[in-house]
């Protein structure tokens, strides 16, 4: 992505292509899944900086990537035909609004599709609907938003804090903690800071965030706060992050998910899954005070180690375990870690009845006791 937007189409980078990819994976699983499960009328979907709907080198983009995925949905799962999939694409230029409704209405969608664009900024035109939606005491349909600003300003805490508080809305996000560091690094003017209050929601970045930190050393902390930031919101037990690299290895943006249910990350794991397959990207998680390590999905040894020093020396039940590994690894779920840690011997099982044969059953499990 580019750290200004031209007008007129720009060639996608490697890993803007791997995210619409996992954007489209994981919509097709979510409009299947709410669709079948969700009593309501209607499910939506928001891209919050929705660009001009293509690329110099790819017909592909974000917005046509969601509408294809209801499409992919419809086509595959026929008893969520009765619902309707509204889709809202924000763009603040002009140029970029009118060349993505062009491009969509190239082509033809399913009856059930409703979709519109709208010219201006994404806090304007969502925090808009937000407010409308909250004053007339009414409910949001189940969401997801994918925020994807240019830079590290225009994605205000309120805005994504709004959306996060009702139950079956999901937000994926673009965090440029490449660029908040160096926004941080100047904010001794207040525009500065007033940007960096309306990112983080408060003013906890100042105390949060070491001002004698390099631009490097200042990228996890600041992807630490934020995940902090979305966890404080009530409701919102899922936050996952993962780093995307450029050719040459260097930190493009994090892609921060949240979501209230855990299958939702689990679903995201699966189609970040997916499109790792392909080995063009790499994906990668970093906290603060941790290395980075590379995601891979077959080899749980490194994690599986953190999990001991996190959650080891004190009976829990199986869901610790499992939210652990939903949010601070890339599995699914914790049972390769455990399988991992059984063979070391370090792991002692209190079952609900007679033992199982093998693996780590959830509904049999009483608690374990990873020994430190």
């Amino acid at each position: 992505m580019p750290s200004f937007k031209p007008k007129g189409l720009w060639e996608a980078a490697p890993h803007t292509l791997a995210k619409i990819e996992i954007v489209r994976q994981y919509l097709v699983r979510w409009f299947q899944i709410l669709g079948l499960k969700y009593q309501g009328k209607r499910l939506s979907y928001i891209d919050g900086f929705a660009g001009p709907g293509a690329y110099t080198n790819t017909a592909d983009s974000s917005p046509l990537a969601a509408l294809r995925a209801a499409t992919q949905a419809l086509q595959s799962t026929p008893a969520i035909g009765s619902k309707e999939f509204c889709f809202l694409f924000t763009e603040k230029e002009q140029w970029c609004a009118e060349h993505l409704q062009a491009t969509i209405q190239e082509q033809a969608w399913p009856k059930q599709i409703q979709w519109e664009v709208r010219q201006g900024s994404f806090e304007d035109e969502v925090g808009g609907i937000l407010n409308d939606t909250r004053s007339k005491g009414q409910q949001l349909a189940p969401t997801f938003a994918f925020i994807d600003p240019f830079g590290a300003t225009g994605l205000p805490f309120s805005v994504i804090q709004e959306i996060l508080s009702y139950p079956r809305c999901e937000v994926l996000l673009n965090l440029d903690s490449d660029g908040i560091a160096r926004l941080f690094k100047a904010s001794d003017s207040e525009k500065n800071d007033a940007h960096l209050d309306a990112l983080f929601g408060d003013g906890l970045w100042r105390s949060a965030l070491d001002p004698g930190a390099g631009i490097r050393e200042l990228s996890p902390q600041i992807l630490t706060l934020y995940k902090q930031r979305l966890r404080s919101i009530a409701g919102v037990r899922y936050v996952f992050a993962f780093a995307m690299h450029d050719a040459n290895g260097k930190l493009s943006y994090h892609l921060v998910f949240a979501s209230q249910h855990p299958l939702g990350l689990e679903k995201m794991k699966e189609a970040m899954e997916v499109v790792d397959k392909s080995g063009l990207y790499t994906f990668s998680d970093a906290t603060a005070g941790q290395s980075e390590l590379p995601f891979d999905f077959k080899q749980p040894a490194d994690f599986a180690r953190r999990m001991r020093a996190v959650l080891g020396g004190t009976p829990r039940p199986y869901g610790e375990f499992n939210d652990y590994a939903l949010n601070e690894t890339p599995f699914r779920n914790p049972k390769s870690m455990l399988e991992h840690l059984k063979q070391k011997g370090v792991v002692e099982v209190r079952w609900k009845g007679a033992p199982a044969r093998r693996g780590f059953p959830e509904d049999k499990i009483q608690s374990i006791l990873v020994r430190q």
